[in-house]
């Protein structure tokens, strides 16, 4: 939870005709997004979805393109299912840090393989705002494929593209910054580092993350999650006490 403190200055009017500068001081309280975690059976689940909306589709893909870095494991995995051999990836850059937007979504990773005449499965972790979707459509479109279809294990409704297949529907309501088993350390290192500005201890950063982004907590073990990170040198750990470098 974020506290800011900010003045708003106004004129008043008295019976001198002449103005004061009154000064009021607000204290607005300001909720932090949701964060989850997400499970492995909630991605084998939405997987299966993708490939359940391909088959009642009669949509057999050539290939199949990952999105870097959200789609990957997901394209894997449809790619099983479906007994796909030729899996290939685009990367494309949208969100920098944990919930953080880099600005407009670009193309940062192209295909140096021939997808001309082929029939195409486009695959993503979540489509929220549609950006990064949009784009890759767009660019495997322009290498003249016989076909493409768009798949994303989320689909947020309002993003500004819907694609074909998804695994789950939510509205924006329920949109939460979903971390994924691929992203866990990542994503709770820069949660954490938001609010640690001093030596905390494993049990206070595990009650932050949860007051913070209303986190379930009990689904990773944030200790180990901690120590690991630890190693490459991203956190300090003397005893029981967690500090950043």
């Amino acid at each position: 939870m974020i506290i800011i403190i900010f003045q708003i200055y106004y004129q008043l009017f008295i019976k001198t005709n002449k103005f004061k500068i009154r000064t009021i001081t607000y204290l607005l309280i300001v909720m932090d997004f949701k964060a989850t975690f997400v499970s492995w059976k909630n991605i084998e689940d939405w997987t299966k979805g993708i490939m359940k909306m391909a088959v009642e589709d009669n949509y057999s893909p050539d290939i199949i393109i990952g999105i870097a870095r959200g789609g990957l494991v997901p394209a894997r995995m449809v790619a099983d299912y479906l007994f796909i051999k030729d899996l290939l990836t685009i990367k494309t850059e949208h969100w920098g840090l944990t919930a953080t937007m880099d600005g407009k979504a670009i193309l940062k990773g192209k295909l140096n393989y021939d997808i001309k005449d082929k029939k195409v499965l486009v695959v993503d972790d979540i489509t929220d705002t549609g950006e990064s979707m949009q784009i890759s459509y767009d660019y495997i479109k322009s290498l003249n494929p016989k076909e493409v279809k768009t798949a994303s294990m989320l689909y947020v409704n309002g993003s500004k593209y819907r694609p074909d297949y998804y695994g789950i529907g939510l509205s924006k309501e329920e949109w939460a910054w979903f971390i994924f088993p691929w992203n866990v350390y990542e994503d709770t290192y820069n949660l954490s580092k938001k609010f640690m500005d001093h030596a905390m201890t494993f049990e206070d950063i595990e009650e932050e993350l949860k007051k913070h982004y209303n986190l379930n907590t009990g689904e990773v073990d944030i200790s180990d999650v901690i120590k690991n990170i630890s190693t490459i040198k991203k956190m300090e750990i003397k005893g029981n006490m967690v500090s950043l470098p």
